[in-house]
């Protein structure tokens, strides 16, 4: 009598694991393995009604013993079946965190890498542009310190005055190009009108550019970024297309902005952009996006022209 109770028992819970687990299939990625598993809890419910057969009919035991037998084996190769899928889900998965640490990798290397250039052009600005004016203002008050001549001091402490006009002139120029006042002070719509109409002329494409941002403003964030974007992509189009026309929209929907870049130049062999010179811009404007948790795609081929397709979703950023 126990051992009936037990397998009645054993039966319920059987059919209840099967239900369970064909209830929940649709819910897993890993449908194949989870069906397996499924129906072989099934079975398992029915090697236990087979079971129960033996136990309460002596005549048919025989029969039942080789159902619950044929069953376990029935079972059992289910089972293996599903391990070898879940085996392959495990390889999958290891495969796809490699590649995610790879990824993170090259992004943190392309951070680095563009913080490291804007360094060194912040440094040869300053070398190249402001040091020398300065230079020049020194060597004159020094030469205004030991000349005693008073009309020779007045030019020099004029020519002295000019530079240090030019030494004005050129800090504000590198403090624009760091932080340009423009955006800073009227938004991303007139920054990016100010810096395609003080592009050159000659032999420039035409470069049109269309907005709904107007004067709304976003977070410092997120504007810094996208304008430093848009300025790399028309200056790779200025140094390495040879187009003729630039198309720019850049659009703010439901809280959503997106862009949309496209030259007609010559194009290049996407596989550049996996090599770690050449395909370093893109790397560094990549690595700009994934600041924001937007998102970076790229089309291109040979004599077709650059497409870039932007969205960040997240204005908070």
């Amino acid at each position: 009598m126990p051992i009936k109770i037990a397998l009645i028992l054993s039966i319920i819970l059987q059919f209840a694991a099967a239900i369970i687990a064909l209830s929940l299939t649709k819910r897993t990625k890993t449908n194949i393995a989870w069906w397996l598993i499924s129906i072989g809890f099934l079975l398992m419910a029915f090697r236990r009604v087979f079971e129960l057969f033996q136990v309460l009919d002596k005549e048919t035991s025989f029969i039942a013993g080789l159902l619950s037998t044929w069953t376990g084996v029935l079972i059992s190769i289910l089972m293996l079946g599903s391990l070898i899928f879940i085996k392959r889900i495990f390889n999958i998965q290891k495969r796809m965190d490699e590649l995610r640490k790879e990824n993170e990798s090259r992004v943190l290397s392309a951070i680095v890498r563009t913080e490291e250039n804007e360094r060194l052009n912040f440094s040869k600005e300053l070398h190249d542009g402001l040091g020398p004016l300065l230079s020049s203002v020194k060597m004159a008050i020094s030469a205004s310190q030991r000349n005693e001549d008073p009309k020779f001091n007045d030019e020099v402490m004029t020519n002295a005055a000019k530079l240090i006009d030019e030494s004005i002139m050129s800090l504000k120029e590198i403090s624009n190009k760091l932080s340009p006042h423009v955006l800073n002070n009227f938004g991303l719509k007139k920054a990016l009108r100010s810096f395609i109409s003080k592009l050159p002329n000659i032999e420039s494409p035409s470069i049109n550019l269309e907005t709904n941002i107007e004067d709304k403003r976003f977070s410092y964030n997120l504007e810094v970024v996208l304008y430093r974007v848009i300025c790399e992509l028309i200056s790779n189009s200025l140094k390495h297309s040879k187009a003729r026309n630039v198309y720019i929209s850049l659009m703010v929907e439901n809280q959503t902005v997106s862009l949309d870049y496209m030259d007609d130049g010559i194009g290049f062999d996407s596989s550049v952009l996996e090599m770690s010179d050449k395909g370093m811009g893109f790397a560094n404007i990549r690595s700009r996006i994934k600041s924001l948790n937007g998102s970076f795609d790229i089309y291109t081929r040979q004599n077709e022209g650059v497409r870039v397709n932007v969205v960040i979703s997240d204005l908070s950023k």
